[in-house]
């Protein structure tokens, strides 16, 4: 695990200086605050690989996208501050995940103890894909005609679907 924090002053014995690496998944600005929404409409059971990229790139703005693959495993060591560092780097993530999903959906997520747990039970749930759903929207483009839309709505929506 990389040491998230440099003393710059370290002739002091008990006045150290630190500045934090910003680059580190265990960085946490001063603005990351726990319930804060990072996409504009929670999940709630549809839609689910927009809202899936919409985190993806959210996560990844804040450094923190190596929690949900499971790059940046709870660190197996005796260093009580890394573990604290760690756990709670993690549970922002996990704040940040469960209030971009609906209270129904993040209800059965709660007990998780892990950002990756949780990513990896929405992607087994949601991630899949449906034929039913693939066949529907393959008819809608087959009958899908411009008519009265202008080019860009046209454009839109077969982009949609």
């Amino acid at each position: 695990m990389v040491n998230t924090e440099i003393p710059v002053n370290a002739s002091f014995r008990d006045n150290f200086t630190y500045i934090p690496n910003p680059t580190s998944p265990l960085f946490l600005h001063s603005s990351d605050l726990p319930g804060m929404c990072l996409v504009i409409t929670p999940f709630s059971g549809s839609g689910y690989g927009g809202w899936r990229t919409s985190m993806i790139v959210s996560l990844y703005a804040k450094s923190k996208i190596k929690f949900v693959d499971g790059s940046c495993p709870r660190p197996i060591t005796t260093d009580i501050s890394k573990l604290r560092q760690w756990d709670r780097c993690n549970n922002m993530v996990i704040s940040w995940l469960t209030i971009s999903l609906s209270p129904t959906i993040a209800k059965s997520v709660q007990y998780s103890e892990t950002t990756e747990s949780i990513w990896n039970q929405l992607e087994r749930r949601s991630g899949v894909v449906n034929g039913t759903k693939v066949f529907e929207i393959k008819k809608e483009l087959a009958s899908t005609q411009q008519g009265s839309l202008d080019i860009v709505s046209y454009f839109n929506k077969l982009k949609k679907l």
